[in-house]
């Protein structure tokens, strides 16, 4: 039997992760090769029977690892962490978090930058040579090689994510759509700049619709500062994936001006949807999909200009997605020890 071990997802990026792999297993009728270590706040539509919950912390999965890590044929850390304790049998990290290579080269809070490298260090103390990584691109094969010592031959590809079927809804020519949280290297605060000067040498109306969490909207500079009329700014807050397929389907372009991504889903996501993305001139981008526009995502001016492009080109070339996914392939490599 698999342990696939989930402690810390709940959200974001990981979610789906897990979320694909849930459904790929059970989907398939493979469940009972699996047991499932799972974040105490984590939800799913599937009723998983071969699973148990915890509170994240180390000392809980130490627990656990110490009282069943003979039970089990085989691990998988979904959540970039390996074991909390030594094991001599096949072990696989999941590794997804950009933000974990290189603590200080990102555009967080200092308190931020010290816990991720804390948690850096912590994951490097943990990792054998014996261990085994899995990543969704080449691209953070090469970033986790540099900044981990791992060795090349320990680094598997395995691209996860939902093929999205195209949804034909009525688009609106001139809305746009960012699908994030609020951190700092989501880059809100140049996006909005961009924006109101956009706003400010048109005479029509436009739209920027979000994803944040409500309160946070509420509290940030989208809702408490001014900007012309000509700029209309809507937040749907946090969205199911049924409620996030139909909004990508009524939006014309997906503008992302991210500094830092481990994947970047919702640029995948909105490309099935048939939206034209107009993103950061970032390599994690070039990875996955080949974009409509791109800018400097440290430059207002430059996303305002792409901005500009997006709405009066008459020829914009469609965004298609490069990457493909694995996730048959990864099932499939964790059942070859069990």
């Amino acid at each position: 039997m698999v342990l696939i071990d989930s402690v810390y997802i709940h959200e974001g990026g990981g979610k789906n992760i897990l979320d694909n792999l849930c459904t790929k297993i059970y989907d398939n009728g493979l469940e009972k090769n699996f047991f499932f270590l799972f974040d105490s706040r984590y939800t799913s539509k599937l009723k998983i029977r071969n699973s148990h919950k915890i509170n994240s912390s180390e000392i809980n999965r130490l627990k656990f690892y110490k009282k069943n890590k003979f039970k089990f044929q085989r691990f998988i850390c979904m959540s970039n962490v390996p074991p909390p304790v030594h094991l001599n049998k096949p072990v696989d990290i999941y590794f997804h978090n950009d933000l974990l290579l290189n603590p200080f080269r990102n555009n967080l809070t200092l308190l931020d930058k010290l816990k991720l490298f804390v948690k850096k260090h912590y994951i490097k103390y943990l990792n054998s040579k014996k261990y085994s990584w899995n990543v969704q691109t080449a691209l953070m094969k090469k970033r986790l090689i540099n900044s981990y010592s791992i060795n090349e031959k320990n680094i598997n590809i395995y691209p996860i994510f939902t093929n999205y079927k195209s949804r034909k809804l009525d688009k609106d020519p001139r809305k746009f759509l960012y699908v994030s949280n609020f951190s700092k290297h989501k880059n809100h605060l140049l996006l909005f700049k961009a924006f109101k000067i956009v706003a400010n040498k048109i005479n029509y109306k436009i739209h920027l619709d979000l994803t944040l969490p409500d309160e946070i909207f509420y509290n940030s500079f989208y809702n408490k500062e001014s900007y012309s009329k000509n700029l209309e700014i809507n937040n749907y807050g946090i969205l199911n994936k049924s409620e996030l397929s139909k909004l990508y389907s009524k939006s014309n372009f997906l503008i992302f001006p991210s500094l830092n991504e481990s994947f970047g889903l919702p640029l995948i996501e909105a490309t099935f949807n048939d939206c034209y993305i107009i993103s950061s001139n970032k390599d994690y981008v070039f990875e996955i999909i080949k974009p409509t526009l791109t800018f400097n995502p440290l430059c207002a001016e430059s996303i305002a200009s792409a901005i500009f492009e997006a709405l009066n080109s008459s020829s914009l070339i469609k965004s298609e997605v490069i990457i493909e996914n694995k996730i048959d392939t990864f099932v499939k490599y964790l059942l070859s020890h069990v």
